[in-house]
C-alpha cells in the first residue's frame, strides 16, 4: 500500500498571495497529495492531476490545518497564511559591537548616535529608502582583536554609555537591537551549548540593550552567531522573548549552514520560502536572501533580480551584512560597503518593497 503523503504545502509552511488566489478574504491554494486511491482533503475529494491528486483548500489568515484522508490513512499538517507579508524588506547586520565602542569612546564629543559613521549609513538607508534596520550584537570586544589593525577594546556592553538612551528610543520604530553572541570567537559557540549557556549570554546582551537603549529598542527577532545551536538553545531563545530567527538554511556538502538545529532535508524545504514555522519549538524562521558582503555590487543586484522572479522567496526580502567589513583596518575590508548597502536598499524600494521587521510579516 502506497503511503499517503501531502506533497504541497509542507508542514510549517508560511504561504503568501503568490501561492494561490486571494478571494473573499481567503487564500485558495491547490494541495497536492500522493495516494494510491481516492483521498479527501479537508473533506473535499481530490482529483488526479500531474501524477498526483489535488484539491483546492481555502486558508484563513494565520494558522490553518490541512487534513488528507483515505479509508485507511490520514495525514494532517499545520500551515500559515501570512496575509500581510509581501512587498516588505528588512536590512540586518551581524557581528555588531565596534560601533558601540566608538559611540561610548566619543560620548563627550558626539551629540547624537548618528555621529557614528556606521549608524549614519543606516539612517541614510532609512531616510532615503524606508529601510528598517536590525543589528545583532556581541556582548564583548576583547583585546587583542586579531582581525583589526587598529586597537579597539577591551569593551563590553556593560560599559556602554546610556547618555543617548532617549535618542535610541526615539528611533526604535526603524532601528532595533538584539542578541547575537557573547563574542566573535570561538566559531559556532552554541553548536553544542546547553539551555543555560544560550540563555545566560542572551540575557546579558538584552539586559544592557534595555539599559542603554530602552526596552523599545529590544526586538523579538535575531540571527544567532553562525546560526548553529541545539534544540535546547532554540528553547532558550524563545524564553528570552525571541519569536523569529533568521538563517541561511543552505546545504553544502550535505552540511547545513546557518540552520540552527535542522537537518539537510529540512533545510532544503525551509529555503524554498520566506518563512517557516516549527510548531513544536514555537519558533518562526526567516530565510536570509542576500548576504551582501559575499558579493560585489553588480553581483548583489544580479542576485536580487534573480530572487525577484521567485515569488515564493521574494515576498519578504531579507538583506544582511556583517559589521566588520565596514572598517578600513579590517583584514578583508569592503571599500564600497556603504554603496552596496544603499544600492540594495534602493533596488528594494524601486521594486515597491517597504521597510519592515520580521515580526511584521503576519
Amino acid at each position: 500500500m502506497q503511503e499517503l503523503r501531502i506533497l504541497f504545502p509542507a508542514d510549517g509552511d508560511c504561504l503568501n498571495e503568490y501561492d494561490g488566489t486571494v478571494r473573499d478574504g481567503t487564500l485558495r491554494v491547490t494541495v497536492k497529495v500522493a495516494s494510491a486511491g481516492p483521498v479527501t482533503v479537508n473533506g473535499r475529494p481530490a482529483v488526479e492531476a500531474e501524477g498526483c491528486r489535488t484539491a483546492e483548500v481555502s486558508l484563513t489568515p494565520g494558522q490553518n490545518q490541512i487534513l488528507a484522508q483515505t479509508q485507511r490513512q490520514s495525514r494532517q499538517i499545520t500551515v500559515f497564511w501570512l496575509q500581510d507579508s509581501t512587498g516588505k524588506y528588512r536590512l540586518s547586520s551581524d557581528d555588531n559591537i565596534v560601533f558601540l565602542w566608538d559611540i561610548h569612546r566619543n560620548r563627550d564629543k558626539y551629540t547624537s548616535i548618528f555621529d557614528n559613521p556606521y549608524l549614519a549609513m543606516y539612517r541614510k538607508a532609512h531616510e532615503l529608502y524606508g529601510a528598517k534596520v536590525h543589528l545583532n550584537l556581541f556582548y564583548e570586544l576583547p583585546h587583542p582583536c586579531s582581525y583589526f589593525g587598529v586597537r579597539r577594546g577591551p569593551f563590553d556592553l556593560s560599559m556602554m554609555t546610556d547618555r543617548f538612551r532617549e535618542e535610541w528610543i526615539a528611533n526604535a520604530d526603524w532601528l532595533k537591537l538584539n542578541f547575537h553572541a557573547r563574542s566573535n570567537e570561538p566559531a559556532c559557540p552554541y553548536r553544542d551549548a546547553d539551555y543555560r549557556q544560550v540563555y545566560a549570554d542572551g540575557q546579558a546582551v538584552q539586559r544592557e540593550i534595555v539599559r542603554f537603549a530602552g526596552r523599545e529598542t529590544l526586538s523579538e527577532e535575531t540571527t544567532l552567531h553562525w546560526g548553529a545551536c541545539t534544540r535546547e538553545g532554540v528553547r532558550a531563545l524563545r524564553d528570552l522573548g525571541i519569536r523569529t530567527l533568521a538563517g541561511y538554511f543552505w546545504v553544502r556538502n550535505n552540511e547545513p549552514m546557518v540552520a540552527y538545529c535542522y537537518p539537510p532535508e529540512q533545510c532544503e524545504q525551509i529555503n524554498k520560502r520566506d518563512f517557516w514555522y516549527d510548531a513544536d519549538m514555537q519558533m518562526r524562521y526567516g530565510v536570509i536572501d542576500d548576504v551582501m558582503n559575499l558579493h560585489t555590487l553588480p553581483e548583489n543586484l544580479a542576485l536580487l533580480d534573480q530572487l525577484y522572479a521567485q515569488k515564493t522567496r521574494a515576498g519578504f526580502l531579507e538583506l544582511m551584512i556583517h559589521e566588520e567589513f565596514f572598517y578600513e583596518d579590517y583584514l578583508i575590508h569592503i571599500p564600497d560597503y556603504e554603496q552596496i548597502v544603499l544600492s540594495c536598499c534602493r533596488w528594494a524600494a524601486g521594486k515597491g518593497y517597504r521597510g519592515a521587521f520580521l515580526n511584521e510579516a503576519r
